[in-house]
């Protein structure tokens, strides 16, 4: 009995393996799915073009003084620091008076010196007056007392003409503000000794603030006095400021060959500190209309930079070399390569090739053929 179950259920095996290719070939037949990818596009046209010219920037004041002592000699104190407010006439420093006091203790000498010699002409040519008025005394002797009360009275101006120059020189060992303001710098600590007219203190007077910035050759002629231009700060975020170009450099730098350009803040705000990083937006005119395509519709294919256009009745895209000229915002300039009326994919480029069926957001797709084969 288990033998006859056991040759029946291999029957069974064998017509179910031999029916196999039968109901295979009864199966409809696989159809390809076409790839059809969906796109955003845009025809483009020629619109204005308003690029502008963004330089980097320093916020300075206005005026701005480089201080030093009008003497040379030993700094012996230094009373302020970087970021204080002083007032006009405030000490910032001083230097060590002790030679500047000796010279005038030796000027007053000399002029004590040249009052005697001084005095004592002056009595000789009131004598030899008297004596030459009673024929005691000859012409020739007269002008020779004459001549030395006259070389005596000049030398002693002289001396006294020093005397004062040394006596303001002991007055300049102290350093004052010369205008209320802020300290920007300190060069020098106690103890330096420092030339005459050496820089000292970088005191920023208080009052306007403007943006220092410096312009390319290339770029100078778009730049003109009182021209409207953009400030903000690096600090600031997306926050612009209205200025005026207040001044432009007629000579480059010879090392940057850069303009020196100055930027006039007629309002500056609270948070607009000295010495911050700062932007100068300037606005370029005259340029042409041109092609504006946002920045997800550059590609490149085969090392070459261009975008794809889509053909309206086959849906089809194709890549098309263009020139860009450059940014404007979030979108690209075109300068050549793109002509108005051409319809251009957006959204999904990156994934497009040469010739693809492409659907268009928003439109309808049409459903593909479907075709079954059946065999029995």
């Amino acid at each position: 009995m288990g033998r006859d179950m056991a040759i029946v259920n291999i029957r069974a095996l064998a017509f179910a393996v031999m029916a196999l290719p039968l109901f295979a070939a009864c199966k409809p037949a696989a159809v390809p799915v076409e790839d059809i990818r969906p796109v955003r596009t845009l025809t483009v046209g020629a619109t204005p073009t308003t690029a502008t010219n963004i330089y980097a920037g320093e916020v300075r004041a206005r005026y701005e003084s480089s201080l030093g002592f009008r003497v040379a000699g030993k700094v012996i104190a230094r009373q302020v620091n970087v970021g204080e407010q002083v007032k006009a006439g405030q000490v910032l420093a001083r230097l060590d008076p002790k030679d500047l006091q000796l010279g005038d203790a030796a000027a007053v000498a000399q002029v004590a010196a040249a009052q005697s010699q001084f005095t004592v002409t002056k009595n000789d040519l009131e004598r030899v007056t008297g004596l030459f008025s009673k024929g005691y005394a000859s012409k020739g002797e007269m002008d020779r007392y004459t001549t030395q009360y006259e070389a005596a009275k000049a030398q002693l101006e002289a001396v006294k003409a020093q005397r004062d120059q040394i006596a303001n020189q002991a007055s300049y060992s102290t350093l004052t503000a010369d205008a209320a303001g802020v300290v920007t710098a300190v060069l020098v600590e106690s103890g330096t000794v420092v030339a005459a007219g050496q820089p000292v203190v970088q005191l920023a007077r208080g009052g306007a603030i403007e943006i220092a910035a410096a312009i390319p050759e290339d770029r100078v002629n778009t730049v003109h006095e009182g021209m409207a231009v953009q400030v903000s700060l690096w600090s600031g975020g997306d926050k612009t400021y209205a200025g005026t170009v207040r001044e432009l450099s007629s000579a480059a730098d010879p090392l940057t060959r850069t303009y020196a350009l100055r930027v006039s803040v007629p309002q500056p705000p609270p948070e607009m500190k000295l010495r911050m990083t700062a932007s100068v937006a300037i606005p370029r005119t005259g340029l042409p209309d041109m092609v504006h395509i946002p920045s997800p519709s550059m590609v490149t294919q085969n090392g070459k930079a261009g975008v794809w256009l889509v053909e309206p009745k086959a849906s089809l895209v194709q890549f098309r070399e263009v020139q860009f000229a450059g940014v404007e915002g979030n979108a690209i300039l075109v300068a050549s390569g793109l002509q108005p009326g051409d319809v251009v994919v957006t959204a999904g480029a990156a994934y497009l090739r040469e010739g693809q069926k492409v659907k268009l957001l928003g439109a309808p797709l049409a459903a593909p053929a479907q075709a079954s084969a059946k065999a029995g």
